[in-house]
């Protein structure tokens, strides 16, 4: 937990993991806005809000108020919740494009990868 012998918020864990779940909030954003087949521009019109409020959001630099939260899961035909909830199924290019990056930046996840397509196959 982020609590202290104090029973307070330990304030730099507390940044990190709200940092780390506004990221992964604006990746859900971006996720169903490329279903939908809608550049940033054309979602923001649709929302009725800043293109570069989007883009904030969406590289997790901003966290939305309510009401765009709504505006924009009105939009994209998804209930606010969806937002929430576990990471959606991405496409096969996207899962290969991840995964390469990540190994590319870190020795540790390729060898762990390795190591799981090996026991799998």
């Amino acid at each position: 937990m982020i609590i202290n012998d104090n029973d307070t918020l330990v304030d730099k864990e507390f940044e990190t993991k709200f940092s780390e779940f506004k990221i992964r909030f604006g990746k859900r954003i971006k996720y169903y806005r490329d279903l939908k087949n809608y550049t940033q521009e054309y979602l923001a019109e649709l929302a009725n809000i800043e293109q570069s409020s989007l883009s904030n959001i969406e590289r997790g630099r901003v966290y939305p108020s309510a009401e765009t939260l709504y505006r924009l899961a009105s939009v994209l035909g998804v209930e606010p919740y969806q937002f929430y909830t576990v990471s959606p199924k991405i496409a096969s290019q996207d899962m290969v494009k991840e995964i390469t990056t990540a190994m590319y930046r870190d020795k540790n996840m390729a060898d762990m990868i390795y190591k799981f397509y090996c026991a799998v196959h």
